[in-house]
């Protein structure tokens, strides 16, 4: 199948609508202007007739019961010449003046040469002559009978015919600037959304092939769109686009990242123990207590990180099964925190939990699990002679957890990403304090699970706390 761009696509279809619109348009105009105008020369000739009558009635001499003739006869011949034939009768019906009497050539030129003009220009009306009788009366008292003898349903005349030729041809003069107009702005207008559109693919096109640089023609994908956008279903696309194209960028750095930060991870352990093993083989070294305690060692390392993988696939896997009880979030901190007794002591820490007692409903191994992990990040980035505090609200819908630390803070540029896996703000895997970061992105992951919501605020070198949100009903 023959595919065309949406440039040529719009402009064509927009080309033809409005050619359908303006062919339309000029029809029904023509169409009802010109049954106007034949409505308006119809009534002008009946109001015609009815004045030729009054004129004529009014050449009736009352004093003696006379008629003014010569008048009667310059009132025929003028009427003559519009088309009008006109016999005047006395009361008795006796002929006083009749047309066709005094000139039959000219009348019978003037109907032939109407009927021609009638027959060639309106021949759908199949018009012909038709006699009207008036009668006369001056006064209260009847004087006679006037005949008037007119083209029927109407008649006009060749200015008449040209006036509807010239108003056509201005009809047609404004349908055809107005498709040439439209035309020009159908394809501006075509120009206008296939443009941004073209911009769109080809980005996707580079996306596609890797490139998460692509930007638009007038800004890059940072700035989202082209500035003369005002379309907002164009804006919403290309910005979607320019947010896709830096979303793949920050993933396929996280992924290359994830790679480094697992091989670092597997190869230390690894390299270790392979160092040991082999110069134990080979007699170089004893196999000390010491020594295969310090591979039991790297191997439980190995271990942990398997284990951290492991727990996130499942915590993020789409059936993720929660066993849903009722938890008091007061009590459950107090025994997480009372679990940390140890390593509050080893770093001179002090620990609290304060609040309200606050029931949801929710998995109490999840949540212990989300509180587990939060105290122990707190622990670990705080300096000693710190304080870790846990502070439970109760609300009307949700129970709130905050767990706050005086500790060493998260920098303002890792804020937004803390939650992301394997991304740690120690960029140099500080193995005292950094770990495979997973933990948060599991927290999280258990948390949007209940559908609640994760936040955190901190300020470098004063500390972080960490919000979480939980409603107390099944929300999912």
């Amino acid at each position: 199948m023959r595919r065309y761009s949406l440039r040529r696509v719009l402009a064509v279809r927009f080309a033809l609508l409005v050619l359908i619109a303006i062919s339309l348009i000029s029809v029904v105009s023509n169409i009802m202007i010109s049954r106007e105008f034949e409505e308006y020369v119809e009534e002008q000739q009946r109001l015609e007739a009815d004045s030729i009558a009054q004129n004529i009635s009014s050449q009736y001499r009352l004093e003696d019961g006379g008629w003014n003739i010569d008048y009667v006869h310059g009132m025929g011949m003028y009427a003559l010449e519009d088309g009008f034939i006109i016999k005047l009768y006395d009361k008795d019906e006796n002929i006083l003046w009749d047309a066709e009497n005094h000139d039959m050539t000219l009348c019978h030129e003037v109907m032939q040469s109407i009927t021609i003009l009638m027959e060639k220009e309106r021949a759908e009306l199949d018009g012909n002559f038709v006699t009207q009788r008036y009668d006369l009366k001056p006064s209260e008292e009847l004087v006679g009978y006037l005949d008037i003898s007119y083209y029927s349903p109407y008649y006009m005349d060749e200015h008449d015919f040209h006036f509807i030729a010239a108003l056509n041809r201005i009809l047609i003069a404004v349908g055809s600037i107005s498709l040439v107009s439209a035309i020009i702005m159908g394809v501006l207008l075509a120009n206008h959304i296939a443009r941004p559109v073209s911009e769109v693919v080809e980005v996707t096109q580079k996306i596609s092939e890797g490139d998460y640089t692509a930007g638009f023609r007038d800004g890059g994908c940072d700035e989202g769109l082209t500035k003369d956008i005002r379309t907002k279903e164009l804006y919403e696309l290309t910005n979607a686009v320019s947010q896709m194209a830096k979303s793949l960028k920050e993933q396929e750095a996280l992924r290359k990242r994830l790679t480094s930060d697992v091989t670092h991870e597997l190869r230390t352990p690894v390299a270790n123990i392979s160092s040991y093993m082999e110069m134990m083989a080979d007699g170089v070294m004893e196999p000390t207590t010491e020594r295969m305690q310090s591979c039991y060692e790297e191997l439980q390392r190995l271990s942990g990180l398997i284990c951290n993988l492991e727990r996130l696939r499942q915590v993020e896997d789409e059936n993720l099964v929660l066993d849903k009880t009722e938890v008091d979030l007061l009590e459950l901190s107090q025994n997480v925190l009372g679990n940390f007794e140890s390593q509050l002591l080893e770093k001179h820490l002090k620990g609290q939990v304060s609040g309200d007692a606050a029931v949801i409903f929710a998995d109490k191994g999840r949540i212990q699990q989300v509180l587990t992990n939060l105290v122990s990040n707190a622990i670990k980035y705080s300096n000693d002679g710190g304080m870790i505090h846990v502070v439970i609200e109760d609300t009307k819908n949700s129970g709130i957890i905050h767990v706050e630390d005086n500790g060493i803070g998260i920098p303002q540029e890792d804020l937004g990403r803390i939650f992301e896996r394997f991304y740690r703000t120690d960029k140099s895997r500080n193995r005292k304090t950094g770990g495979a970061g997973i933990g948060l992105t599991i927290v999280r992951t258990i948390v949007q699970a209940h559908g609640g919501n994760i936040s955190v605020e901190s300020k470098e070198g004063k500390g972080s706390c960490f919000t979480i949100i939980l409603p107390k009903t099944d929300s999912l």
